[in-house]
């Protein structure tokens, strides 16, 4: 029987420094796009750091996938448009971490 478990894959991203304005945006507005071409992902988000904490070790992008199973993550790892965009960026990352979780506890407030 197949996990059905939602899965959260993050990839925390800083770009090299001589990666033009352009370029980087174009790069966002690729993973942007991945969704519409990768039925398996279910959620994408992304944003720059803006913590105080001075704890992002180097890093300034994080994007978020969300997949409602370990074997969509699967699918959309070895999807052939998500390989071939991940090649292009890549190329571009001065330093990279990716870490997937499946959430544990989802806690929803009404305020």
């Amino acid at each position: 029987m197949a996990d059905q478990q939602q899965v959260k894959h993050v990839l925390f991203a800083k770009f090299k420094a001589d990666i033009s304005p352009e370029r980087l945006d174009a790069l966002i507005k690729g993973y942007e796009a991945l969704p519409s071409s990768i039925e398996v992902m279910k959620g994408f988000e992304w944003g720059t750091d803006v913590s105080i904490e001075n704890l992002h070790e180097g890093y300034t992008h994080v994007f978020l996938s969300t997949f409602d199973s370990i074997e969509g993550r699967d699918a959309y790892l070895v999807h052939p448009v998500h390989v071939a965009y991940g090649k292009e960026l890549l190329a571009a990352l001065e330093k990279v971490a990716v870490l997937d979780f499946t959430p544990k506890v989802v806690l929803k407030l009404n305020k």
